[in-house]
C-alpha cells in the first residue's frame, strides 16, 4: 500500500513550524504626553482650556476661566471637566481619561509605555478671574472739539499718545473689562493724565492687576511698525466654529468676515475690533464657497467652488451690507491645461488693487502648478476667460505639485505683476514676466509648512503675513508671522543672519486647536485710525482667531 503523501507533507510542515520560535514583538518605550487640554461636558473634543507645565514637566497646570465663555454667566464647575490628551502609540494612561472628572483637587495620572516605562504627572486646575483690559480710551477737548484717543494696551501699562499742547488734566476715561470684574476707576470718570495714574482691575477670584495709565507725545516712525499688541483671541467654540468648516477670513470696513463651507456656505460677520458676532452676509451662490477676499478699499470678492467643468463665479460686494452684489466673472472651469488630478478652482483667491479701478485677481488650480489670473483696468474686467500661468520653479522633489490650498498673492495691479506664491514646500517671490522664482523665504525648524498669505503696505513698508504650521502634522499648532518684504534682496536671508529680526519683524505666540485634517487656516490685514494702525487676523480651522495690532508709534 502506498503511503498517504498528503498526510506526510502536513506532518512534516507541523514538525517544522513547531520548532520555530515566534517573532518577538518589540514594544515601544515612549511614555511622555505630547498634548493635553481640558473641555467641558457636552463640548465633545473642543479644545477649551490649554495647559502650562512646571519646569520639570511633571506638573500640568490649567488656569480655568471662572466663567466660560468669559463674557457669559456660565460658571465653570471644576468637578465636571474632561481631560483629553495625546499619548504615544502602544501606551496607556491610568486612570482613564476622556470622561467627566473632578479636578477640584490635584489628579495624578501615569502614562505607561508598551515596554513598561512610566511617566507620572499631576494635573492641577484652578479657577481664575479675568483682569485684562479689552479697550481703553480717553476723550479730551482740543481746539474746541472733543477728540477720542485710543490707548495702546501693554502688559503692565496703557499708553495714550497725545499731541503737544492738548490739555489732559480733565480727560474722560472709558474702558472695557470683563463684566464680572471690577476696577479702581469708574467707567466715564474724569482723570488727570498730567501725571501717571494707577488703574487696578480685580477679577471675580479676588486677584488684581494694576496697570499704569500714562500719556506720551507720539514719536511717529518714518518707516514701518512700532508698538504692537494682541488685540483679541477667541476660540472656535466662542466663535461657533464647527469641525473642519471654517476656511477663510477677510476684512471690510470695521468687520471681519468668516467663510463657513456648509452646503450652502455662509459668510458670517464679526466686529473686527472685539470679535463680537454681528450678522450673516447675503450669500449669492446655491452651493459651496471656500473663499471671500477684499481689495485695498474694502470691496469684497466672493468666489464659488468650481471643480472641473463647473462654473467659477466671482461676485463683487461694496460692503458687508451689500445685498445685491455684482457678478464680475462667470467662467466654466474647462480644465484648459489638462490637470490630471484635482483641478478645482476657488479654494484660494487673492487680490491686489481696487476692484473699481485697477486690480489683479489670482486663483490657484487644485493639485497642479497652474494659476488663473484676471485683470481689471479702469474698473472694467479685461476678459472673462483667465490668463493661464504655469509656475516654472516648483519645489518639493518628486511631487511636482502644490497642495490644495496654495496661494498666489499679486503685489501690484500691473499686467505682469510679481506675486508671492505660498504652498507647502516654499514661500516664494515670483517674477511676473517669467513666472520663475526670484527668491524664497528660509523658515527653518520647527516649521512643518505654511499656506495662508496676506500682503499689505503700512507706514512706507510692505509686509507679507503668513501662517506657519509648527511641530506636528496634526496641523493644529500655528503661528502668525510678519515679514518686511520692502526690499526683495532680504527675502532669502537665513535666520542666522544678524539682519533677520529686521526682516521677520514679528512672530506671535503659538495658537493651538484640535487636529486639522484639511490643513486649513487663513490670514488677512486691516487698517484703522487713518492707517496709523494695522491689524492682522489669523484663523485656524478647528482652533479660532487671533487678532494682533501694529502702530506707527515708537516704543
Amino acid at each position: 500500500m502506498k503511503p498517504n503523501i498528503f498526510f506526510i507533507v502536513i506532518a512534516a510542515a507541523a514538525a517544522l513550524f513547531s520548532c520555530r520560535k515566534p517573532d518577538a514583538v518589540v514594544r515601544k518605550q515612549q511614555s511622555a504626553l505630547s498634548d493635553i487640554y481640558l473641555t467641558t461636558d457636552g463640548k465633545g473634543s473642543e479644545r477649551l482650556f490649554d495647559a502650562r507645565y512646571s519646569a520639570n514637566n511633571d506638573t500640568i497646570y490649567f488656569d480655568v476661566p471662572w466663567y466660560y465663555p468669559a463674557t457669559s454667566d456660565n460658571e465653570v464647575d471644576l468637578k465636571k471637566l474632561i481631560v483629553r490628551a495625546t499619548i504615544p502609540t502602544d501606551a496607556t494612561v491610568t486612570p482613564a481619561i476622556g470622561a467627566v472628572t473632578d479636578l477640584s483637587k490635584p489628579l495624578n495620572i501615569t502614562v505607561t509605555a508598551g515596554n513598561g516605562a512610566k511617566s507620572s504627572y499631576v494635573i492641577v486646575a484652578k479657577k481664575v478671574g479675568d483682569y485684562s483690559i479689552t479697550s481703553a480710551k480717553i476723550s479730551v477737548t482740543a481746539e474746541g472739539a472733543v477728540q477720542e484717543i485710543e490707548g495702546v494696551i501693554q502688559e503692565k501699562e496703557v499708553i495714550f499718545y497725545v499731541l503737544p499742547g492738548v490739555d489732559i488734566s480733565g480727560a474722560v476715561f472709558n474702558y472695557e473689562i470683563n463684566k464680572h470684574s471690577t476696577a479702581s476707576v469708574a467707567e466715564g470718570a474724569t482723570i488727570s493724565l498730567a501725571q501717571e495714574q494707577p488703574f487696578t482691575v480685580t477679577g471675580v477670584d479676588g486677584v488684581s492687576k494694576t496697570y499704569t495709565l500714562r500719556a506720551r507725545e507720539p514719536q511717529k516712525l518714518a518707516y514701518g511698525a512700532g508698538i504692537n499688541r494682541k488685540l483679541w483671541t477667541k476660540t472656535g467654540a466662542e466663535l461657533s466654529f464647527t469641525a473642519n468648516m471654517e476656511t477663510s477670513i477677510t476684512v471690510s470696513g470695521d468687520y471681519l468676515v468668516v467663510v463657513r463651507r456648509t452646503n450652502p456656505s455662509k459668510y458670517s460677520v464679526y466686529n473686527r475690533f472685539t470679535g463680537a458676532y454681528v450678522k450673516e452676509m447675503y450669500y449669492p451662490f446655491t452651493g459651496l464657497s471656500f473663499q471671500i477676499a477684499s481689495d485695498t478699499t474694502g470691496n469684497l470678492l466672493a468666489a464659488s467652488w468650481a471643480p472641473k467643468n463647473s462654473k467659477f463665479i466671482l461676485y463683487k460686494y461694496s460692503s458687508v451690507a451689500d445685498a445685491a452684489p455684482v457678478k464680475l466673472v462667470d467662467w466654466t472651469n474647462s480644465n484648459p491645461t489638462g490637470i490630471t488630478g484635482d483641478g478645482g478652482v476657488g479654494r484660494r483667491v487673492n487680490i491686489f488693487g481696487d476692484l473699481n479701478k485697477d486690480a489683479v485677481i489670482m486663483a490657484t488650480g487644485g493639485q497642479s502648478t497652474i494659476i488663473y489670473k484676471w485683470r481689471i483696468a479702469g474698473g472694467v474686467l479685461q476678459s472673462n476667460d483667465p490668463e493661464i500661468i504655469n509656475y516654472k520653479s516648483i519645489a518639493g522633489g518628486a511631487s511636482s505639485l502644490w497642495g490644495y490650498y496654495a496661494e498666489a498673492q499679486p503685489v501690484s495691479a500691473a499686467a505682469n505683476s510679481d506675486y508671492f506664491l505660498n504652498y507647502q514646500f516654499e514661500v516664494a517671490l515670483v517674477n511676473g514676466a517669467t513666472n520663475e522664482r526670484s527668491a524664497a523665504l528660509t523658515l527653518g525648524d520647527p516649521v512643518v509648512f505654511t499656506m495662508p498669505t496676506a500682503y499689505g503696505t503700512f507706514n512706507n513698508a510692505n509686509y507679507l503675513a503668513i501662517v506657519k504650521y509648527l511641530n506636528s502634522y496634526d496641523l493644529n499648532q500655528v503661528q502668525m508671522s510678519l515679514y518686511d518684504v520692502t526690499s526683495p534682496s532680504k527675502i532669502s536671508l537665513p535666520p542666522t543672519d544678524a539682519a533677520y529680526p529686521q526682516f521677520n519683524i514679528f512672530n506671535s505666540d503659538l495658537f493651538t486647536g484640535t487636529a486639522n485634517g484639511n490643513g486649513t487656516a487663513d490670514i488677512c490685514i486691516g487698517y484703522s485710525d487713518h492707517k496709523q494702525r494695522m491689524q492682522v487676523y489669523m484663523m485656524l480651522t478647528n482652533g479660532g482667531i487671533m487678532a494682533h495690532e501694529f502702530t506707527t508709534y515708537a516704543p
